[in-house]
């Protein structure tokens, strides 16, 4: 639960960041009239907040997922990295049963340090790769690829 509400303040630090940057442009370039507070002090500026707000209360449990892989992570563990280097990520640590990934400096500033996809081995069988959706996805979608290609 405490990761959950980091990645949500994370999120919401972020967001906020970038409207006052928009704010800012806007202002610069006299496309918005009054000030940031006035904006936020009508019934439209206090609606958007709150919805920023519940965005990013739900973000984590929309954007962080696990998904199952029929792969298993001993045998086809050159394959898995490849896969997964070719995607941008590199090889932070590896341990026994655990693999984890992590992207440029550069992506890993922009996804706030939360870039890092995990992989495990299932107790079905297979692998467990946990992570942001959109890297977990690509993973998911490389590995078939690079395993068929080192048969």
């Amino acid at each position: 639960m405490g990761k959950y509400i980091i990645r949500a303040l994370k999120y919401l630090v972020k967001l906020a960041i970038l409207l006052a940057l928009v704010f800012f442009l806007m202002r610069r370039s006299d496309t918005a009239s009054g000030s940031i507070i006035e904006i936020f002090s009508t019934l439209k500026g206090q609606l958007f907040a709150a919805a920023v707000l519940i965005w990013c209360i739900f973000y984590p449990k929309l954007e962080f997922v696990r998904r199952h892989s029929n792969y298993d992570m001993g045998t086809r563990k050159a394959a898995i990295i490849r896969a997964l280097n070719a995607g941008g990520m590199t090889l932070f640590t590896e341990e026994e049963n655990r693999m984890v990934f992590h992207g440029s400096a550069l992506r890993r500033l922009w996804w706030l340090y939360e870039d890092a996809v995990t992989i495990t081995p299932s107790l079905e069988g297979g692998i467990n790769i946990e992570g942001p959706r959109r890297f977990v996805m690509e993973a998911q979608q490389r590995i078939p690829n690079y395993v068929q290609n080192e048969e």
